[in-house]
């Protein structure tokens, strides 16, 4: 770990791993600010079953959101430090309420604090979810990457794939897909297509510790090695009904019927969760709670730079 890193935990008055009982598990979050009093951040990740960039590795890398905000970094159960081997009784149901009682959690804890949301991917459904469920809890959301309908079942996904450079027999084999519910090995094939031959997922920067952050995270105390292979290889692999779910997931009414400041920011380029399916919703629905704005040049995960002008917005809710 570098020095500055060290230095900067060092300076924090908050920092620290801490077990909380969620969905009748013991489960480990990391709570960090620079100071006390500031608001809440929690952070709810995407894959499902992918911590980074914003896990329990994270402690004293993200100085730019911990100075402005107490962050909540979470590893849902069954993966990084809360590896658990999951089954087909794991919904999204039963982790939107995990989610629902660390926010409880939260609050009891910091009960001066307003607390907010960040959801990236998969985390937006859960953000989603959670706003629907308690409402007096949370001042205010963000997104990025939000879903509303099935990911990369979009227009916009195929459309992407036929104009890549993916060989011609993968292109005819996802062509065939489209407007079908798909199998594992379907969902599989598509995901991996997307991210080799599309800028659906985005272009990240190597050097950015946020967009590529698995040195600085492997380098965590907080992480043993299981855990850091559990970043990537873990019990989502033996929840294969959480990903047909998906497969079927329609957000449109919750997101419509939102009651508490609920901004997306979704990425021009993102065809994994088209933005597209975010403004209809929002056009639609009429709820001034209810906004979104297109990242321009952006893809399905955020850059630091995005990140930046997500903060800059949460700050902006929070005056």
């Amino acid at each position: 770990m570098k020095k500055e890193r060290k230095a900067y935990i060092e300076s924090c008055k908050i920092s620290e791993l801490t077990e909380v009982t969620l969905g009748g598990f013991r489960q480990k979050i990391l709570i960090e600010a620079h100071t006390e009093g500031l608001p809440v951040l929690l952070f709810l990740h995407g894959g499902p079953g992918f911590p980074a960039p914003f896990c329990a590795g994270a402690r004293g890398l993200f100085p730019e959101i911990t100075k402005k905000f107490t962050a909540v970094y979470w590893d849902q159960l069954g993966c990084g430090i809360n590896n658990y081997k999951l089954n087909d009784g794991f919904n999204l149901a039963r982790f939107a309420e995990m989610a629902a009682e660390l926010v409880r959690y939260l609050k009891e804890r910091f009960p001066e604090a307003p607390l907010y949301l960040f959801g990236i991917s998969y985390g937006s459904a859960l953000a989603a979810y959670v706003a629907e469920k308690v409402p007096q809890l949370i001042a205010g959301a963000v997104t990025a990457g939000q879903i509303v309908l099935p990911p990369m079942l979009s227009r916009e996904a195929f459309a992407a794939v036929a104009a890549s450079s993916a060989p011609i027999k993968t292109k005819r084999k996802i062509a065939a897909l489209f407007g079908k519910e798909l199998d594992l090995k379907e969902i599989a094939l598509l995901s991996k297509t997307m991210r080799k031959y599309t800028n659906a997922y985005g272009i990240q920067d190597k050097s950015s510790p946020m967009e590529n952050p698995f040195r600085e995270i492997f380098a965590s105390k907080d992480y043993r090695l299981r855990d850091k292979i559990a970043c990537f290889r873990n019990g989502y692999r033996f929840c294969g009904e959480l990903l047909k779910e998906l497969g079927r997931i329609d957000l449109r009414k919750t997101l419509a019927g939102v009651r508490i400041p609920y901004h997306i920011f979704g990425g021009e380029l993102d065809a994994v969760t088209a933005v597209r399916e975010s403004l209809e919703v929002a056009e639609e629905a009429n709820n001034p709670l209810l906004r979104v704005t297109v990242l321009k040049g952006e893809g399905h995960v955020p850059t630091a730079r995005a990140c930046a002008q997500i903060i800059d917005e949460l700050e902006r809710i929070n005056v």
